[in-house]
């Protein structure tokens, strides 16, 4: 249950964050919200590893 949790979280995290990076890229420049919006690739990243890796131990 822990690995479904870790994974569904992590794909709603990447599915937000998309929408933020598609509205990112009509902006000119980089700043830190593009930092912001790949911190938040980077953590929903780790979270699907994080259930992937989980759900491969049982």
């Amino acid at each position: 249950m822990k690995s479904h949790l870790f994974i569904s979280v992590g794909l709603l995290l990447a599915a937000i964050f998309i929408m933020r990076g598609l509205e990112a890229l009509n902006e000119p420049g980089l700043g830190l919200r593009e930092l912001y919006i790949l911190g938040g690739f980077l953590v929903a990243g780790l979270l699907v590893h994080a259930g992937w890796k989980e759900r491969k131990a049982r």
